[in-house]
């Protein structure tokens, strides 16, 4: 009727509020971000619930860590006798190189992948966020700087969120990866460049893909390392780390600190778990043991 008021629904409070407020400032965007063939990042995990939080926490830490390396090199460049203004001016300038403008492309780009992953408890399972990165900077090098500084200065706690970071020098699609030539592109510089034979380890991971598992991805790569560099899961030089998550799969090499640096998990690092103690004997000592201490 005429003047008759309609009533809303009970969930268009919310859906307006959703429309007003929305997702979390990481989230919104135009167009939906897809990882690419050949993109270069940090596979990251945080507990369910903050996403949000986690995702800012690593692109500060990273800006961080790019502002300091460029800080860096510009004070190694530059001669003793340059004047302090030009040291401080190319230093700025530097730096501005590292922010996002209208006509650059950022150096970060956060990209949810919305599956629990597959190392979380199910009472808290963990959530898995990619990093797109620039492809002049090294992941490897990024985030093994970043989980030494923390081991070595733990108390300038600077991560609240992050769990692990697992660094991907390159990104293939898993419907269409031929891994042997992915496997043989990521490991020539390791392994097929020259030098003396490299003790190694395989470290695969697979969440939410049915194509993959660690039995063929281990074999696979192993048979493109070759015989001359042994397998050592435990005093290893090198370690491959194979990361396939959903539809993409992402490979690296890293160094023999790897599980040192807690397998570059950051909460590990800062928070350890405590050891479990060890057992006591449930028979407690025996006859011949008790007539020994008397003795």
């Amino acid at each position: 009727m005429a003047g008759e008021k309609r009533s809303m629904p009970n969930n268009a409070g919310q859906s307006a509020k959703r429309q007003k407020g929305g997702k979390p400032a990481w989230q919104k965007s135009s167009r939906k971000i897809n990882i690419d063939t050949g993109d270069v990042g940090v596979i990251v995990t945080c507990d369910m619930g903050r996403e949000g939080k986690c995702v800012a926490e690593t692109l500060d830490i990273f800006s961080q860590a790019l502002e300091t390396s460029a800080a860096k090199e510009v004070d190694e460049d530059e001669p003793e006798d340059e004047d302090d203004g030009d040291i401080e001016a190319q230093i700025q300038k530097e730096l501005a190189g590292l922010k996002p403008n209208k006509d650059k492309k950022r150096p970060f780009e956060a990209i949810r992948l919305e599956m629990p992953c597959a190392h979380g408890a199910p009472a808290n399972p963990e959530q898995v966020i990619f990093v797109r990165l620039e492809k002049s900077i090294d992941p490897v090098e990024l985030v093994h700087r970043l989980c030494a500084e923390a081991q070595a200065n733990p108390e300038t706690k600077r991560s609240r969120y992050i769990k692990r970071m697992t660094p991907v020098t390159e990104v293939r699609k898993t419907l269409s990866v031929d891994l042997e030539a992915f496997a043989r592109e990521i490991l020539k510089p390791h392994f097929h460049s020259g030098g003396p034979p490299k003790k190694y380890a395989i470290r695969p991971s697979v969440r939410g893909n049915n194509k993959f598992n660690r039995d063929s991805i281990i074999k696979t790569v192993a048979d493109i390392v070759g015989p001359e560099h042994p397998v050592n899961l435990k005093n290893y030089d090198q370690i491959i780390l194979v990361d396939v998550s959903q539809n993409i799969i992402g490979m690296s090499v890293v160094g023999s600190d790897y599980d040192q640096l807690k397998r570059f998990n950051l909460a590990e690092i800062y928070d350890p778990a405590p050891k479990p103690a060890p057992k006591e004997d449930p028979t407690g000592p025996g006859p011949e043991d008790r007539v020994a201490e008397t003795s």
